[in-house]
């Protein structure tokens, strides 16, 4: 079972921090556009963007990564 970004980690994790949308999105250097879909799970972000919004939540990649496995078609 592989590792999978996970938008509603990342809402939890942001949410719990109290970093508001606009605020990770300047650190990160996206729109807050971009971080909405990224948390609505819409679109999953570049490698070098999920490490560094979770560099800016103070936390580890792994945190907003999810072991559910994705469903086949």
């Amino acid at each position: 079972m592989a590792r999978q970004f996970s938008g509603r980690r990342l809402r939890e994790v942001r949410t719990a921090s109290g970093i508001p949308v606009e605020l990770l999105a300047l650190n990160v250097g996206r729109s807050a556009y971009s971080i909405n879909e990224y948390e609505l799970g819409r679109v999953t972000p570049p490698i070098n963007v999920l490490a560094a919004i979770a560099d800016s939540l103070g936390r580890p990649v792994d945190d907003l990564l999810t072991d559910e496995e994705a469903h086949a078609a």
